[in-house]
């Protein structure tokens, strides 16, 4: 998802109350690792319905080495469209101190298994295309490409299941030169209300 002076503001631009937090490298806990995250296998975006407290981390700098987080807490609603070949997210929250919504639609292709990323918001109210890609072995992993301060990554996308009332979402850019993958966005999300 874009940085803040970038078209897609994505999700960042509905964070609430940004805190700046500086970790070491590597020092993040089990939450906060995708590869240390072990539950069951999420095959859809079925099991997000319903509202959500998120909590927010991602990278002050991206592809810089830097090691400063921004934490941020929001809200999201989830909903489930056509026998869940849509599934559409609401977030609310503010920036700045100013209101802001943002709006993330899936939809699915089944002759191409695939799922598409879109995603529109009041501060930039142009529909655009995110990211596509698949589940397989239980877990979401959708590939797209974004431009930084300049410079165009190929970006990824990985959600999880934590439990049915737990799930957690990255945002990946890879290095051009080396083939890397840094992480530069954790979403943390618990179910706030009970499952339609």
């Amino acid at each position: 998802m874009l940085e803040h002076n970038i078209p897609f503001r994505s999700l960042l631009s509905v964070l609430s109350a940004a805190k700046i937090a500086t970790s070491p490298a590597g020092a993040q806990s089990k939450i906060d690792s995708f590869e240390n995250i072990i539950g069951p296998p999420m095959e859809n975006f079925d099991i997000l319905e319903g509202i959500w407290d998120v909590e927010s981390r991602s990278l002050k700098n991206r592809m810089s080495g830097d090691k400063i987080w921004l934490t941020n807490r929001m809200e999201t609603k989830y909903r489930i469209l056509l026998d869940g070949l849509v599934a559409i997210n609401d977030t609310y929250g503010t920036f700045n101190d100013k209101p802001m919504h943002g709006i993330m639609i899936r939809t699915y292709d089944p002759d191409k298994n695939e799922w598409r990323f879109q995603w529109m918001s009041q501060g930039y109210p142009h529909l655009t295309e995110q990211v596509k890609g698949r589940f397989e072995n239980g877990i979401g992993v959708f590939y797209g490409q974004e431009t930084n301060r300049g410079r165009t990554f190929r970006m990824r996308f990985r959600w999880k299941l934590i439990s049915q009332d737990h799930a957690f979402w990255e945002q990946a850019y890879q290095d051009p030169e080396s083939g890397e993958w840094e992480v530069n966005w954790t979403l943390n999300l618990r179910r706030k209300t009970a499952r339609p």
